[in-house]
């Protein structure tokens, strides 16, 4: 079974504006959505789309709970969200201008969590440790000011002795505080891994490398995403493999990191073979991207048939 946590989950509203943001004017929405968001949340719903079962954790609160847990029900995902007593689920804005010269822009306003409070941790934590083996956990997102920066490195020694894989989706700081717990896969972007290591990163050779220090950090198997680059990813007997991207225009970014782990553990968990779940990945991540919202199964399928073979492993600059 694979959990996914979400420890601060939000409703996202997305609205196409009539205009261009500016101080003191007054637009009107063209079209709106409110989607469940939140990266593990995102995660369980990439799977189910692909027709694999999870169960996301995290904690909710107020009406925006409420909404939360309703939508993500009727995304078919099963939930075990624990409720606080103070605050509410944050909602997040997503404001996207009107096209100028056919380029839009995006301005993103994230609202605050609820209270979270160490019962309800604690709550959390007791959950995660009922875990056993085969099971797979993924820790994905930011944490919370709310919450202790350290819980990540919590649940990793909540199921130190059942044998759970855990994978991390997070950011360059709670990147070090877990690698030494062995991670059975993380996926940090480009841009993370940069910052992991406090260098520029230019050719696959150099992000090559770079993953391989990953693994001597402790990581079992590293994919770096790459957005339209594709990804490189290294398994945990230390060979590598270039995935170019699908090509296409991109629609919608968010979620595509997400879909990419959801892509990886849906291939893995049902053919436990690492080049192809690392190739569905990224056919995931790129249905993503050219998408509104998280990809429908058969635009993943559609992509991954399109992928160049997996033996392409050529290295050479990022560019366009």
């Amino acid at each position: 079974m694979i959990f996914t946590v979400t420890t601060s989950p939000s409703l996202d509203l997305v609205m196409d504006l009539s205009g261009q943001v500016r101080a003191g004017k007054t637009l009107r929405a063209v079209k709106e959505e409110l989607r469940p968001g939140g990266k593990g949340i995102n995660i369980s719903i990439m799977l189910k789309n692909l027709g694999v079962t999870s169960t996301a954790l995290g904690f909710v609160a107020g009406f925006s709970g409420d909404e939360l847990m309703r939508l993500t029900t009727a995304a078919g995902i099963q939930t075990g969200f624990i409720r606080v007593r103070r605050g509410r689920t944050r909602i997040n804005l997503r404001l996207k201008e009107q096209a100028v010269n056919d380029v839009h822009q995006e301005m993103r306003i994230n609202g605050l969590g609820p209270t979270v409070t160490p019962d309800d941790i604690n709550y959390l934590v007791r959950k995660v440790s009922a875990l056993k083996t085969s099971d797979f956990l993924v820790l994905a997102g930011t944490v919370p000011p709310s919450l202790p920066q350290d819980i990540y490195t919590t649940f990793f020694k909540a199921i130190e002795s059942h044998k759970v894989d855990v994978i991390v989706d997070a950011p360059a700081e709670l990147l070090h505080a877990v690698l030494r717990y062995h991670p059975f896969l993380i996926k940090p972007n480009l841009e993370e891994l940069k910052e992991y290591l406090n260098k520029e990163l230019s050719t696959t050779a150099e992000i090559i490398k770079a993953a391989h220090y990953l693994q001597k950090e402790g990581a079992l198997n590293v994919l770096v995403s790459m957005g339209s680059f594709g990804a490189v990813f290294v398994n945990v007997d230390g060979k590598e493999l270039i995935l170019r991207a699908p090509g296409g225009v991109a629609v919608d970014k968010t979620g595509a990191g997400d879909s990419m782990v959801a892509g990886f553990l849906a291939s893995y968990t049902k053919h436990h073979d690492l080049k192809r779940a690392a190739k569905l990945a990224v056919a995931a991540g790129s249905a993503t991207a050219l998408s509104n919202g998280i990809a429908k199964q058969e635009t993943v399928l559609e992509l991954y048939e399109q992928m160049a073979p997996l033996a392409g492993t050529e290295l050479q600059p990022l560019a366009d």
